[in-house]
């Protein structure tokens, strides 16, 4: 009896697996809605809510951007597709232990911040020193990050202030900005935002302005068009500047008999 029964378990367990599909997870469309992975479900309601975790050398293949990871989660979903939101962003642990040594100074942040178009965020940025410092620099250093995020939050939107936090770019990234804004106060080895969390989502938000980009193809094709027409009208214009000299010769020839005549 007891082999009858693993039996029947087992062939329950595989009439379980049969019926799961694969659904392709999908990043938002900040990310150019590029494919995260896949994941198993019996119904897509069930993938409501389920969080993933990629680094963003999976997106960008950039191996530089290996210690960042990013967070989404699923909030719709297809026939094939789960798509996602993201929540924010975090430095792997084994980057910051490789950051702190002795006889540095650490210094971390936790500030909230709005952007223009109504997301709450909230950042926290690490800033290295090369040696020691006081207090009292500390706290100005603070200061001046909380001056330069609040400027932020208020001058970009959000997908502008994610890309912001996540460029390699030194002219573009956030924590340059923060580095060369303490400089006055003291010379900072390096500044990372080490967590990045959104709070919150406004009504009716569109977190997908890459879809702006789609139109751009289809105005190109139409400006060799408008350069052929132009060139229809020089056509003509060389067909009556040949019949012209043509009209001079028959004149001149009958001058010519006139005056052997009279001789």
């Amino acid at each position: 009896m007891a082999r009858r029964q693993s039996t029947r378990e087992a062939k329950k367990l595989k009439d379980k697996w049969k019926a799961k599909q694969w659904y392709s997870i999908v990043a938002p469309g900040l990310f150019n809605r590029a494919k995260i992975g896949e994941t198993l479900a019996d119904d897509p309601s069930k993938l409501l809510g389920r969080t993933v975790e990629v680094t963003l050398q999976d997106l960008t293949g950039d191996f530089r951007m290996m210690h960042i990871k990013l967070k989404f989660k699923i909030v719709e979903h297809s026939t094939s597709e789960a798509f996602t939101k993201f929540l924010g962003h975090d430095l792997t642990s084994d980057f910051i232990r490789r950051q702190t040594r002795r006889k540095r100074t650490k210094m971390e942040g936790v500030f909230d911040l709005e952007t223009k178009d109504g997301f709450k965020v909230r950042l926290k940025p690490m800033a290295m020193s090369d040696k020691r410092i006081q207090s009292s620099i500390q706290y100005a250093i603070r200061k001046k990050m909380k001056e330069i995020m609040d400027k932020a939050g208020e001058d970009h939107t959000f997908s502008e202030l994610t890309s912001r936090v996540l460029t390699s770019e030194r002219d573009r990234s956030l924590g340059s900005a923060i580095l060369m804004g303490c400089k006055p106060i003291y010379p900072l080895r390096r500044v990372d935002i080490r967590k990045m969390e959104v709070l919150s989502y406004p009504e009716n938000a569109d977190d997908t302005p890459m879809d702006s980009a789609a139109p751009v193809p289809e105005e190109e094709p139409a400006e060799p068009v408008e350069a052929e027409k132009p060139e229809e009208a020089p056509e003509p214009v060389k067909e009556v500047a040949k019949e012209a000299p043509v009209e001079k010769e028959t004149k001149a020839k009958p001058k010519k008999t006139v005056k052997a005549k009279k001789e």
